[in-house]
């Protein structure tokens, strides 16, 4: 149960990031902001793995630390750059919900990875299928770039959790963190300086949303997620996370006095009712064998 709540207090903590992702806009572009608060955190966990002894994984492995970290950190660099990029163009409460459609792709990419699938995690997905539809499709069939960028943001997060799940087991979650932290920030910096002109003025216009992203979004929360990870599957792991589409909806309504249409309402209500759904006990439908 602990580590349930570490996991929903990561969701909580994201939720909130997608109003400071959109405020932070204001002054940088998404590269430069990225690339910041990702070198932020992982500096702020530079104290934490020196005074925290953290437990000896429990299992060995020949990867060197530096590909653990790039296993971890280009996903999420795909990811989170992705997101922040198609938050230009739609809203954060709407970009909560669609980010949360690796709830569908965890299991599906799990059954490659040898993982069992079971009937809640199915109907689960469905229901996400559903929701995101009515999130993103317009009358005329049609989905926007934000929409789109959402979707493709989602599949990043899903390599990027699998990863985890591999390497937790492996590397002690915080060192992981910090590592991973480190690759998404300086490759989000490479594309800054060819395609943005990051200021110090501009950072600094920028700097409580920054600070948050930086310090609780990604330092606390990215290693809660690394640790919760490390004693539950990533199925679940995956369920429970996509709580921040709960949470973002709800911000980026209070806050940035967003709405949603009837048939976007009725998006959400399924994607929230597959997220409860998927955490249901039910029997397994197709037995894995991992492939690890």
């Amino acid at each position: 149960m602990k580590y349930r709540f570490l996991l929903l207090l990561t969701a909580l903590i994201w939720g909130f990031a997608f109003v400071a992702q959109v405020v932070g806009m204001d002054t940088v572009g998404p590269y430069t902001f990225n690339g910041v608060r990702f070198i932020l955190g992982s500096l702020a966990l530079i104290p934490v793995i020196h005074f925290l002894h953290e437990e000896k994984p429990p299992l060995s492995t020949n990867i060197p630390l530096w590909t653990a970290f790039l296993f971890c950190g280009v996903p999420l660099f795909a990811g989170a750059t992705l997101q922040q990029v198609g938050l230009q163009y739609t809203t954060a409460s709407k970009a909560s919900f669609l980010t949360a459609n690796y709830i569908l792709l965890v299991p599906i990419t799990g059954l490659l990875l040898g993982l069992s699938l079971h009937r809640n995690h199915l109907i689960g997905a469905l229901l996400a299928i559903i929701g995101s539809y009515c999130m993103s499709i317009t009358e005329d069939f049609t989905i926007s770039l934000g929409d789109g960028l959402m979707l493709l943001c989602a599949l990043g997060f899903t390599i990027q959790i699998h990863a985890l799940n591999y390497l937790t087991q492996r590397f002690p979650p915080v060192l992981l963190s910090s590592g991973q932290f480190f690759v998404a920030g300086l490759l989000n910096l490479i594309l800054a300086f060819f395609f943005e002109t990051p200021t110090l003025s501009s950072i600094e216009g920028a700097l409580w949303p920054i600070l948050y992203t930086g310090l609780f979004s990604t330092g606390v929360a990215y290693t809660l997620q690394a640790v919760g990870q490390k004693f539950l599957p990533p199925t679940e792991a995956s369920m429970i996370l996509s709580m921040e589409m709960v949470f973002g909806g709800i911000f980026g309504v209070i806050f940035l006095d967003e709405s949603f249409t009837f048939t976007q309402s009725i998006g959400v209500i399924a994607m929230i009712a597959g997220v409860f759904f998927s955490q249901l006990p039910s029997p397994v439908l197709i037995k894995g064998k991992s492939i690890f």
